[in-house]
């Protein structure tokens, strides 16, 4: 069982990210920004940050800057929008620090495979 706090301004997506996570036995914490993320993630000891690029406050980089400055969290982006949009903002992430990215929409399958590679050992 992980810790694992999901920062994303839209409650749908905390929603659905929560049971996917939860039915696997998962500890799950949510924040609706980067800034209130980076407060729970300072409080709290979290195996695996999910986090949207896009988000009042402070948005995906910034956080995921912030994350690789205070330790060695495994970090997971996310994000939605066109190829030309969301993608290539997702390879920004990846090159600030995120490990690994996925699209939204993504499956359940997609979400907990990529969290398990990200959580084992």
């Amino acid at each position: 069982m992980k810790t694992i706090l999901v920062i994303d301004d839209d409650a749908t997506i905390r929603g659905v990210v929560r049971l996917y996570l939860e039915t696997e036995g998962h500890v799950v914490l949510e924040a609706t920004d980067g800034k209130a993320g980076m407060r729970l993630f300072h409080a709290n000891p979290v195996d695996l940050v999910i986090l949207d690029i896009f988000m009042p406050e402070k948005d995906g980089i910034e956080t995921i800057q912030e994350i690789r400055e205070a330790g060695n969290c495994k970090v997971l982006a996310i994000s939605g929008g066109s190829p030309t949009m969301g993608m290539d903002f997702l390879h920004h992430a990846k090159a600030f620090g995120a490990n690994d990215i996925l699209v939204k929409p993504f499956s359940e399958s997609e979400l907990l495979d990529t969290v398990r590679r990200l959580t084992q050992g």
